[in-house]
């Protein structure tokens, strides 16, 4: 199997692979910039940052950590070829490389590209159970395990909901499952459609927004739209999680024009992904 781009399935798959070491490793490194802060965001950040960097995670969370690790087995050992089913008009990088491809993919190719991490997933957690958000949104589903980390950690806070939008109608059937199987179905729901249509509407429904976690169209001018869609609808002290903020150079010009936004009290580079605490 061979993508669009015309990098091999093998090699695109090892260039996604992060070295959990390294991953927690730029965790602690961005610690420093939050001493002295003494806002809630900043502290919760803080311990979240520290605790998933030295591995500190509480016995409750691993048990989860363990489920969600044989979710995401299965599905990397899954060989069944389906279409992921784009709604018409999805944009974003999957969108367009399988808007390219003829035949099927293997649920295990998709697991390995398009899913989180695990340490970028436990840190999701981790966050997730320092802020207790009450409502929170995730912009691109794919085969749910994001959604299952932080769908997690509100059932280990006892309170708060998550919807997660997703324009894939195979993969989002494919998270609904997981997060049944894991019984979260309560915490965490698939929504989909056209991520670009259904937005506004959603966030409305939503908010206030306590947290919000930006992983569909990584394009400059999606993730800029995206943004600025939740932003009326966010609660004060509300955190955007924003995924690959350096995977291109127009990404990163997203994400620097979001950190200087006058609604943004605090912003944090952490690697591979960018966090921001609204005002």
């Amino acid at each position: 199997m061979r993508f669009p781009t015309g990098i091999p399935a093998e090699r695109a798959i090892r260039s996604v692979t992060r070295k959990p070491l390294f991953s927690r490793a730029s965790m602690v490194g961005r610690m420093p910039r939050l001493i002295g802060r003494r806002d809630t965001t900043s502290r919760a950040l803080a311990r979240a940052l520290r605790t998933t960097g030295l591995g500190r995670i509480p016995r409750e969370e691993r048990e989860w950590i363990g489920r969600i690790d044989a979710r995401r087995r299965e599905l990397a050992a899954d060989e069944t070829a389906l279409p992921p089913g784009f709604e018409p008009g999805s944009t974003g990088v999957a969108a367009a490389w399988f808007a390219n491809i003829e035949e099927p993919v293997p649920i295990w190719a998709i697991a390995r590209l398009f899913s989180i991490p695990p340490a970028w997933g436990v840190f999701q957690m981790r966050l997730v159970r320092e802020l207790a958000p009450k409502s929170c949104l995730e912009l691109g589903t794919g085969l749910g395990l994001s959604a299952a980390y932080q769908a997690a950690a509100l059932e280990l806070n006892g309170g708060g909901t998550l919807a997660t939008l997703e324009g894939a109608r195979t993969w989002g059937a494919i998270a609904e499952q997981g997060l049944s199987a894991l019984g979260l179905a309560g915490r965490g729901e698939v929504r989909l459609g056209v991520i670009d249509d259904i937005l506004p509407e959603v966030a409305r429904q939503m908010a206030p927004i306590d947290y919000a976690f930006l992983d569909a169209d990584h394009s400059e001018e999606a993730t800029l739209e995206h943004f600025d869609i939740i932003l009326p609808h966010l609660s004060p002290e509300a955190v955007v999680l924003l995924d690959d903020i350096t995977r291109s150079e127009e990404i990163r010009r997203a994400w620097r024009a979001i950190r200087r936004r006058e609604h943004v009290s605090t912003s944090l580079a952490l690697g591979r992904m960018g966090v921001v605490a609204i005002r």
